[in-house]
């Protein structure tokens, strides 16, 4: 038997228990539902028809009614967006009636709200109104300093799992006997930081404990800093964009229940949608937001997070008070088969203006999910489990995915490990022995070299780097290397920054490379040539928003021999970055776009020439409409330059789809001294398949792509003008790891293709 209807027998042998005796009272019990998703559905009118007798469900959809009555009588249940019920009672029945209500999901017209008839609407248009007045992050003179503590667990480990030689030496002290589930710390940081109007500005004073990786490889699991702004029209969670409750078109996708004079109940119209639940507490004096609690259905479309839960409580200026965050990341597959259940992750994230919390003796409500163990329990587990084989073992494999490297134990590094076995169609089969040192030998100086061999060219290769981090307030690193190896011609500084967080061969996307030794036809022409070159390169941050890179360079490609001089310059705003050993990843959180500027200057068969580009990337959160990713590239190159050295719009040698690379276009087809591109993608994020039941169970995503280059190569004589452009349609999330696309290049001829990307953590 189900535990709800053992619920509403026991609720219904209660009444009967205390039923006072009246043949004619009738008394129903029971619990309301939605018909898809099996979510309780609060604030349902219940009434007998034509009577004023009636009540409504509470908060976990449960009921309770008695009544004298005389006759029989139609029992109606009623809410906006859904189909009403209705059920005939005799009269002295004593049940319990589980009622499951189909939603209008498919029509919003068909839900009409007459003005005043809700008074929760009007108290929600009057906070949207006074929201100049009362967002925090328009008014920059308020300023508040918030200590945040993230804590990353192991959860979901069941009792009888601990009863393994691994985990029974972590009992003694960890959770409490009483508990059905244990957690276990993997990573823990506590920082300060100063929030005034839309900036988040961090102190220096952070002290973080660290077990299987460093925050550096933790930066896609740390993806909130919290400081929400509900205000707004969406709230950026984990790396995804949820709709606020207080947006602007909240009344399209929100219910809204007025369920005391100044507490608001919120539920989401579809609960696939990226959208809440919860309930909001408004100031009816000046229409100020004051708390809010928010958790995230277990229907939405978004891969990996689930039991999402919110909290946040603001002061009367609107500063925040308190602030809470946690959710369950489900890398682990959970099987019911034999009762096993994997562990997943539970991240915490909790924000606390400490001086204001004090003096008001501030009292915070949270979820259970936000009880964590105690600081010396932490330590502890921290020390014991630190110690554990398993957990080196899986600190290896940890390292090897976030940074490329294979670390030995030692002072070495083997890595990088793309250079340790590579197939391509230059070298057939291509084998190396990379290695680097580590902070265990030095924290400010790196060594790196690497031999490998070509059995199709039969030639043998290598690389030698040796960087310096100069001990300096801000991050500046000189490095000298010398490289003997195939690169492609279309694939230069600035491509690469395209890619600045990716692992294969640093200049395409993961499917891209791992198969870019198959060819569509034999029209692609393979755009790879030998490179001997020696170079410098400066890599410095002049603050939070600016870096540069400084190259300077010597070598041979292709017969021709050159010397250049070139920068670049990196501008962002408020975007997180994470710093590791000699490396850097960036975790995309910002709203702002990210612009370089380039200059190259150089020499080539006898030959001066300049090149000044532009690029402008985002990856844009749209709120409800999705995620928008683009590039746009403009540049000119002044003086005779071979066709090596000309601009290559970068073109896709096989099957595999790349978001930075012209899907149909052949190697060499658009070479340009000047030039313009744009690249573009919009993933809807399940906007249009949430809508059509069934097929949004699959959690598949709208996936819609746009590419233009245009080209004058004033070297030509003839057709010095060149056009290329592309469009296509995709299916994303298909198995939850792949995309597939169909796309059709409209110039300069028509062609058609499908291809696919393996793509994780949609």
């Amino acid at each position: 038997m189900s535990s709800r209807k053992l619920k509403i027998i026991v609720l219904a042998l209660c009444s009967l228990l205390f039923a006072p005796l009246s043949a004619v009272e009738t008394i129903i019990v029971g619990e309301i539902v939605n018909e898809t998703t099996g979510e309780a559905i609060p604030n349902v009118n219940i009434h007998f028809r034509g009577t004023k007798i009636g009540t409504t469900s509470d908060e976990n959809g449960s009921y309770v009614l008695r009544v004298d009555m005389q006759a029989k009588a139609q029992l109606v249940f009623s809410a906006v967006g859904y189909y009403t019920q209705r059920f005939e009672i005799e009269p002295g029945a004593m049940a319990g009636l589980q009622v499951a209500m189909r939603e209008r999901t498919a029509m919003l017209t068909e839900v009409v709200v007459a003005p005043n008839e809700n008074p929760a609407l009007e108290l929600l248009r009057q906070v949207r109104a006074h929201r100049s007045e009362n967002d925090r992050t328009l008014h920059p003179d308020l300023s508040s300093v918030l200590q945040r503590e993230q804590t990353l667990y192991v959860s979901q480990i069941n009792k009888r799992h601990l009863r393994r030689a691994l985990w029974r030496s972590l009992q003694a002290g960890m959770i409490a006997q009483e508990d059905s589930t244990y957690i276990l710390p993997l990573y823990r940081e506590t920082q300060s930081f100063r929030a005034a109007g839309n900036e988040f500005t961090p102190a220096n004073d952070q002290r973080s404990q660290t077990l299987i990786l460093s925050q550096t490889d933790y930066s896609t699991l740390l993806g909130s800093e919290g400081n929400l702004n509900f205000y707004a029209n969406s709230v950026s969670l984990m790396g995804h964009a949820f709709l606020s409750p207080l947006a602007q078109g909240g009344n399209l996708y929100y219910r809204y229940y007025l369920v005391g004079e100044d507490t608001i109940r919120f539920r989401t119209r579809n609960a696939f949608y990226a959208t809440f639940n919860g309930e909001m507490v408004i100031d009816t004096a000046t229409y100020a937001l004051r708390s809010i609690h928010a958790f995230v259905p277990p229907e939405v479309a978004v891969n990996y997070i689930n039991d999402l839960h919110v909290s946040q409580t603001l002061a009367p200026d609107g500063t925040i008070l308190d602030e809470s965050l946690s959710v369950l990341l489900d890398f682990a597959v959970k099987s019911e088969q034999a009762g096993t259940v994997f562990p997943s992750l539970l991240l915490t994230t909790a924000l606390r203006n400490n001086d204001i919390a004090a003096s008001q003796d501030l009292e915070v409500s949270s979820s259970r999910h936000l009880d964590n163990p105690p600081a010396a329990t932490t330590d502890s587990a921290f020390n014991t489990l630190d110690s554990l084989p398993i957990i080196r073992t899986a600190k290896w494999f940890a390292t090897i995915a976030t940074t490329g490297y294979i670390p030995t134990g030692t002072f070495l590094d083997i890595g990088h490990v793309e250079e340790i076995l590579q197939i391509n169609h230059h070298e057939g089969v291509h084998v190396g022995l990379p290695f680097r040192t580590n902070e265990k030998l030095s924290k400010v100086v790196s060594l790196e070299a690497s031999v490998g061999y070509g059995f199709k060219d039969r030639s043998p290769k290598g690389m030698g780097r040796i960087s310096v981090n100069l001990p300096t307030p801000r991050r500046h690193i000189m490095q000298l290397e010398y490289n003997d190896r195939y690169v492609w011609s279309e694939v230069d500084d600035f491509d690469r920054l395209l890619r600045e967080n990716s692992m294969g061969w640093g200049n395409f996307d993961f499917t891209a490379y791992a198969f870019e030794a198959l060819h569509r036809d034999s029209l692609c022409v393979n755009t790879a040539m030998r490179q001997r070159q020696i170079q410098y390169h400066w890599w410095a941050d002049w603050g939070e928003r600016v870096e540069t890179h400084l190259y300077a360079r010597a070598g041979w490609q292709q017969g021709y021999a050159y010397q250049s001089l070139s920068a670049i310059a990196r501008l962002s705003w408020g975007e997180k970055k994470y710093d590791g050993y000699f490396l850097r990843r960036y975790a995309y959180s910002n709203v702002y776009p990210v612009l370089y500027l380039g200059l190259e200057a150089g020499h080539c068969t006898d030959e001066l020439y300049a090149h000044l580009r532009i690029m402008l990337t985002q990856h844009a959160n749209l709120g409800f409409g999705g995620t928008l990713t683009y590039a746009f590239q403009a540049g000119a190159i002044f003086g005779q330059v071979p066709d090596a050295f000309l601009w290559q719009a970068s073109a896709n040698q096989g099957y595999a789809y790349d978001p930075y690379r012209f899907t149909l276009l052949h190697g060499n087809q658009l070479l340009a001294d000047k030039y313009m591109a744009l690249q573009a993608e919009w993933n809807g994020q399940g906007i249009l398949f949430n809508l059509i039941p069934g097929i949004r169970w699959l959690h598949l995503r709208e996936l819609v792509e746009a590419k233009i280059a245009y080209g004058y190569n004033q070297q030509l004589v003839t057709n010095g003008h060149q056009l290329y452009s592309e469009i296509g349609v995709g299916l994303g999330n298909l198995l939850r790891v792949c995309d597939l696309y169909s796309v059709w290049s409209l110039s300069p001829t028509i062609q058609w293709g499908m291809r696919f990307r393996i793509h994780l953590g949609l």
